[in-house]
Parts: structure tokens; sequence; C-alpha cells
């Protein structure tokens, strides 16, 4: 065999080498990146969740508990009549239904333990028939140490001790005004944060009236759809294969493969991109080699059957065997 036959083996054998050393290296830097971003995903994924959870910061102001779930539909069946008005204007709006809950509050005591007293008093003492007793019957707001600090008028009832037994009581509930106050704050995934506030007033007494008198809540639990809109991803690394087909500025072709690293995304999710952004790489075709720079990619994924994730987007490079400029189009999928 000819010396010229010996140098082709040997250059093939040193390619081959050369091409299963870059896969492997790629291989293994891919499972190192890849690791790391798993992990910091899952911590960032695990404290927004914790994030979530139910907190009360006091009796009546609380952070809903959030899950984040699929589909509301066995919640939105559970609406009962009164709800059919409310669902067709969402219809008719085309609307979509992203959170639902409820919360459940308590007054922190009973009829028997509420504070009463006379606070008006009509012919005391007379034997009149319309002799009466006014009774205020109060609801106690304390503070975070359980200290009473104010009594609120909840509840009246008069006495006529000259009158017939069943008619000695008049009694009767003031108009309470109930409120509840909510807050919502968006995570950086999208998914929402509710606060609530629940206290009520007596307006009609001037001595509690415009005072807020908290309400315990004793539950808030809510039920989220997942976030289904795009989004920027102004962080988020992608290691991916792709083959390139490019023009160099000494007029020559050239076509290969390689690796890369893209930087940003434009999608539902991270893992459900419409566009990738800043997408920097090494090409070869066995014989050159460039280094190339993509600003931008489409997922023509979407739109074939069976192709999921598949980026096609323009490139500019620099072919370093050649010493020339190259401009080209690339294909490419993530690992």
């Amino acid at each position: 065999m000819s010396i010229k036959g010996y140098l082709g083996i040997i250059k093939a054998v040193v390619f081959t080498a050369l091409i299963l050393f870059i896969c492997f290296a790629g291989f293994e830097a891919y499972r190192w990146i890849n690791n790391r971003f798993a992990i910091q995903q899952h911590q960032v994924e695990t404290a927004l969740a914790e994030a979530r959870k139910y907190k009360q910061y006091n009796e009546s102001l609380v952070r809903v508990n959030t899950e984040i779930v699929n589909s509301l539909k066995n919640n939105i069946n559970k609406l009962d009549t009164q709800w059919q008005n409310v669902l067709s204007d969402i219809k008719k709006n085309n609307e979509t239904i992203t959170n639902m809950g409820e919360t459940i509050v308590k007054l922190d005591d009973n009829i028997r333990k509420l504070r009463t007293g006379s606070s008006h008093v009509y012919k005391p003492g007379t034997g009149d028939a319309n002799e009466q007793y006014f009774i205020d019957i109060m609801y106690p707001v304390k503070d975070k140490n359980g200290k009473v600090i104010k009594q609120i008028p909840y509840a009246w009832a008069i006495f006529y001790p000259n009158k017939p037994a069943g008619k000695k009581w008049k009694y009767g509930i003031y108009s309470l005004e109930y409120h509840s106050k909510i807050v919502q704050s968006e995570q950086e995934t999208g998914n929402i944060n509710t606060y609530i506030e629940t206290w009520f007033e007596n307006n009609k007494r001037k001595i509690s009236r415009g005072y807020k008198v908290p309400v315990k809540i004793v539950s808030s639990e809510f039920q989220q759809l997942k976030i289904k809109k795009n989004k920027f991803y102004w962080w988020d690394p992608k290691l991916n294969l792709n083959l390139d087909y490019g023009f160099s500025s000494n007029s020559s072709q050239t076509a290969g493969g390689g690796i890369s690293i893209s930087f940003m995304g434009y999608g539902r999710t991270k893992n459900d991109l419409m566009w990738r952004f800043v997408d920097f790489g090494l090409s070869t075709n066995g014989d050159d080699y460039w280094i190339k720079f993509s600003p931008f990619a489409y997922n023509v994924g979407r739109h074939i059957p069976l192709v999921d994730n598949t980026f096609i987007g323009p490139f500019v490079g620099y072919d370093v065997s050649n010493n020339s400029k190259m401009i080209g189009i690339s294909i490419s999928v993530p690992f």
C-alpha cells in the first residue's frame, strides 16, 4: 500500500476519533450543564411552591394556599345554579377561568360569650307597660395577645319587664357590612399568589362607625389553572445539536454538524418554546471547522406532526480552517 493510502487511513482514524471525542465531550458537557440547570430549576420551583402555601399573618389576613392544576372542570361543575349567568357571560366574552377557591371565616365568639349591658332605659321601675331596657350585645376586638381592646355593638335586645310572657323581648342583629380585601401577586413563572383580609363594620352605631373588626380566617384554598400563555425567558440555557448549510466569503458552500448553546427563549414554558435567541456554536464537516452565532431560531416542530422542538434559523460564522466568513441556515434540536 502506498504512503498516500496509509495517510488516508490515518486521517480517517483521526477524524473518527475526533468526532467520537467531540460527541463524548459534548455529551458529558451536556450532562454536567443539564444537571446543574436541573438542580437550579428544581430549587427555584421548590421555593416558588413553598411561597404559594398557606400563611397566616394575623387572624384576619392570610396568604391563600394555591395548588397548580391542569383542569378546573370539576370545580366549575360544582358551582350552584346562581353562577349560571356568570358562566354564560364568561363564555360569551371568550374568557377563561384560571383561578378558583374558597375562604372560610368565623366569628371569634358565640352569642353566649358576648358581653351585654343596658345602654338605654325607659320609665325604669314605674311598672308601666312600656317600661323597657335596651341592651347592646358587644363583640370583643382583641389584639395579637388576646387582650380585649374594644367592644363593638353586634346585636341588640329590648326587655319589657311588665309585658305578658312571649312579649317581654325584642331582639335583632345590626346590619353589619362584611368586607374582603384581595391582593394578588404574580410569581416569575406566571403563577398567582392571593392574599385575603376579612373584617366587618357596624356603621349603624356612632360608637363603631368606620371601625374594622377583624374576622378570623379558618382556611383558604385556591386552585389555579396551569399557565399556558407565552412569555420571555431571559435566562434559559439549552444545549443543542445542529445541522448547518452555509456559504463562505470565498464563494464555497459547506454543510456540517455540531453543537451549540442558546441562552434565551420565548414560549409557553421553558420546555415548550416558540422562539429561541442568542445561540453560539461550533460545527464541522470533517475537514473544516467554524464557529457561529445565531440571533434567533423558530420552532417549526410546532407545526409538523410527530416532530417536537425542531428549530430553524439563520447564522453568521467564521471558518477557522479557511480563514473566511460564513452565512447560512441551521436546523437544531435541544438535547
